[in-house]
């Protein structure tokens, strides 16, 4: 065979063992990705329903029962009368529990328990509560109209999270485990703050928590 024909068909052979290479690769990777897609909705079900069964299920017995949390799980408390002479309760306590990546226990999330009754009724454990929420006292998300993160004199108490845009800002309590008092409500207030402050900040908000909807699920998932 002529050398001419042998490196011919060697240059094929490379260039037939390269396309083979190639679609075999993108063909995994497109498997890979089927796959993962496919996959992406029950992992995001499972992590829900985790984060659902981490929510004390003495939350969802007060206020399902209708019945105010009293207990030495409460770390900070106040009482507010309202103009129309009905008073609300607001509870920070100690809720879901959190972990690092590697499994390390971190300090518990701070729930804000608000707490509404009627006009007339005081709490007491035998009381009713007439309305209940639940919300993350320790993290809020804020969202300013354009860039302010250097001009803006952020609370010292809290850490801060940008997004690329630094439009979006996440707090969180800086410490938690050595708060005391009032200091537990810093964020509640600061948010109510920038609530009312109007622009530049397009919204202030706690993480609210669907207890509802968490209730629903657990109920679903097993079974009742």
């Amino acid at each position: 065979m002529a050398p001419n024909t042998t490196l011919l068909m060697n240059a094929m052979d490379s260039r037939t063992r390269f396309i083979v290479f190639g679609v075999g690769a993108c063909l995994g990777a497109f498997i890979l990705w089927f796959f993962n897609q496919h996959g992406k909705p029950a992992r995001e079900h499972r992590k829900s329903v985790m984060v659902s069964l981490s929510l004390p299920g003495m939350y969802y017995d007060s206020a399902v029962q209708q019945k105010p949390l009293f207990g030495h799980f409460i770390l900070a408390e106040r009482r507010t009368k309202r103009a129309d002479g009905t008073l609300c309760r607001e509870l920070i306590t100690g809720g879901r529990n959190r972990f690092a990546e590697d499994g390390r226990a971190l300090p518990n999330d701070l729930i804000l328990v608000t707490e509404d009754y009627a006009l007339g009724v005081e709490p007491a454990e035998e009381a009713k509560v007439a309305a209940v929420s639940f919300a993350f006292a320790d993290r809020a998300d804020v969202v300013f109209q354009a860039r302010m993160r250097s001009t803006w004199k952020w609370n010292t108490l809290f850490e801060l999270k940008s997004d690329q845009s630094y439009e979006h800002h996440s707090l969180r309590l800086r410490d938690v485990a050595k708060l005391k008092g009032d200091d537990f409500f810093a964020l509640v207030e600061y948010v109510r703050h920038l609530e009312h402050l109007g622009p530049p900040v397009v919204s202030a908000s706690l993480g609210h928590i669907d207890w509802k909807a968490e209730a629903d699920l657990i109920r679903k998932e097993s079974g009742q």
